[in-house]
């Protein structure tokens, strides 16, 4: 008879529950961000504590995984990066924010990490902290460009995504934020136009902006992106 082909296990989609980020509650609030009197901001389900301090930048995040073989919970260092395990489900339920952004984000596309070296950072990553990855680019990324990438399915946001040769040098970093924005010109309106980049197209038939760093008082490059185009009807 023919073998019985084993069952393929599908990981469930894991979840980023915080990230904590160096920043000053107030840049955030520049950025037209609503931060509560904590220093907590909610964007698409992920919240984001905003710590102030000398040190800047994302500074740790906090993951809901299914592991396997299940890795004891707790604080797993990746190359100078801390991530927080956490079992599913264990983590409250995502919390909306009370009131809208006055920047218009609603949701994240991507977090970014970008490691020192990017398959020590893959393979240490993978099954402690994360599930193995949808997709990963050797040497060439979707784009065609000379670039190590890997792709994770995430609750809450488009994608997750590490890509290397993008400037970190002493330890991994999540070096970037994608925001999508319900509408583009007013989220430059709001911020003030002086505080960010021009308009330029991210992916096709999808713009984008970057907030200014230096004006605002932010340390981690974060763009606002507008939603993906509709897809065309299938005749």
């Amino acid at each position: 008879g023919t073998a019985e082909v084993p069952a393929r296990h599908r990981w469930p989609a894991p979840r980023i529950v915080s990230v904590e980020v160096g920043d000053a509650p107030e840049a955030w609030r520049r950025a037209g961000f609503l931060v509560d009197a904590e220093g907590n901001c909610n964007i698409g389900g992920v919240g984001f504590r905003l710590l102030g301090g000398a040190t800047r930048g994302v500074l740790s995040c906090t993951v809901e995984a299914e592991l396997s073989p299940p890795a004891a919970a707790g604080d797993v260092e990746v190359n100078g990066f801390t991530y927080r395990v956490q079992a599913p489900g264990t983590a409250p339920p995502a919390a909306a924010p009370s009131e809208p952004h006055p920047c218009r984000v609603t949701g994240i596309l991507k977090l970014e990490i970008c490691p020192l070296e990017a398959w020590d950072t893959l393979t240490k990553l993978v099954h402690r902290v994360l599930p193995p990855p949808y997709t990963a680019f050797a040497n060439k990324n979707p784009d065609g460009q000379p670039q190590h990438v890997a792709l994770w399915r995430m609750q809450g946001m488009e994608v997750f995504e590490m890509a290397d040769n993008m400037g970190a040098r002493r330890k991994d970093e999540m070096k970037m934020f994608f925001f999508v924005v319900s509408d583009l010109d007013a989220a430059i309106a709001a911020v003030g136009k002086e505080n960010c980049s021009g308009v330029f197209e991210q992916s096709p038939g999808r713009r984008a902006i970057i907030l200014s760093q230096r004006k605002l008082g932010i340390s981690v490059r974060t763009f606002l992106v507008e939603p993906p185009p509709p897809k065309a009807a299938k005749l």
